[in-house]
C-alpha cells in the first residue's frame, strides 16, 4: 500500500511522541477504550472522550496521553493510546461507563525493556493507516490523533527530516548558481537551455524527483564531517537514504 506524505509524517510524529512519553514515565500504561454501543459518529465519540479525559485530569493533574482514534470494521470508533498513569481498574471502569464507554477495555502496564517504547509506538501508529477502518470519503479530514497533557507533542506535523532540509539547502544553492549562469548566457542560450529547469513536458513532481539527488548532494557537501555524522545518527530518514537510496517525502 502506498501512503501519502501526510500519513507517513503523522505516523512518524505519533511514534516519536509515544516513545518520548514511555521514556519519561515511571509507569507507562497501554490503554484501549471501546464504546458500549456501536458509536459511528465522531462528534459523539469526541464528547465522551472529553468528559472522561476531564474526569481523569481532575483526579490526576499530571496525566499525559498520546493516542489515536480508529474505526473497527463495523465502523465503531475506539481509542488506542499510551499514558503515564496507573489506574484503579474499578474506578476507571466506573468513570468510563458514566462517560459512554463500555465495560470491556484493555489496560496493561508496559515493561521496562529497552525496545518497549519502539514496539508499542509501532503497534499504535499502525492504526494511523494500515489497521484503521477509515472511510476515505466519509472520514476525510477527521482528526485522528490525541494528545493530552504538557510536553507530550515533542514533534509536530511541521517537522521536516534532515533529508528534506539538506535538499532544500541544495536546491537554494543550485537556483543561485543557475541565476548567475543565466546572466552570462546569450539570448539564444537562454531560449534553449533547460539544465536544472522544469521541462515543458514535466510535472513539478517529475522535475523535483529528477533533481533531488543532485540538490541533496550539493547541500550535504557543504556540511562538516561532525554535522554529517550527527545527522546520520539522529535522523532515520537520512541514514536510510544512505543505506538503501530510499527517498522519504517527510
Amino acid at each position: 500500500m502506498k501512503y501519502s506524505p501526510s500519513d507517513i509524517l503523522r505516523k512518524f510524529v505519533m511514534r516519536k511522541c509515544i516513545e518520548n512519553l514511555v521514556w519519561t514515565s515511571e509507569h507507562a500504561v497501554w490503554l484501549n477504550l471501546t464504546f458500549w454501543e456501536n458509536v459511528t459518529k465522531k462528534a459523539y465519540a469526541n464528547k465522551c472522550w472529553d468528559k472522561l479525559c476531564k474526569t481523569i485530569r481532575r483526579e490526576n493533574p499530571d496525566f499525559r496521553l498520546v493516542g489515536v482514534w480508529a474505526r473497527q470494521g463495523r465502523g465503531a470508533w475506539h481509542i488506542h493510546a499510551v499514558c503515564n498513569q496507573r489506574f484503579d481498574l474499578v474506578w476507571l471502569k466506573s468513570k468510563a461507563m458514566r462517560c459512554g464507554f463500555g465495560q470491556s477495555f484493555f489496560v496493561k502496564e508496559l515493561d521496562s525493556r529497552k525496545d518497549t517504547p519502539q514496539k508499542i509506538a509501532r503497534y499504535i501508529t499502525g492504526y494511523c493507516t494500515d489497521k484503521n477502518g477509515l472511510d476515505p470519503v466519509k472520514d476525510k479530514g477527521i482528526r485522528r490523533t490525541i494528545f493530552v497533557g504538557k510536553n507530550v507533542k515533542v514533534v509536530n506535523m511541521r517537522w521536516k527530516s534532515v533529508l528534506k532540509k539538506v535538499t532544500a539547502l541544495g536546491k537554494s544553492m543550485a537556483e543561485e548558481f543557475q541565476a548567475e549562469e543565466f546572466k552570462e548566457m546569450t539570448k539564444f542560450e537562454k531560449e534553449f537551455s533547460t539544465e536544472g529547469r522544469k521541462k515543458s513536458w514535466e510535472t513539478w513532481g517529475d522535475w523535483y524527483r529528477r533533481n533531488r539527488d543532485y540538490w541533496f548532494k550539493l547541500g550535504w557537501d557543504t556540511l562538516s564531517d561532525e554535522i554529517q555524522k550527527e545527522y546520520k545518527e539522529l535522523d532515520e530518514f537520512c541514514s536510510r537514504y544512505f543505506e538503501t537510496g530510499r527517498w522519504s517525502y517527510v
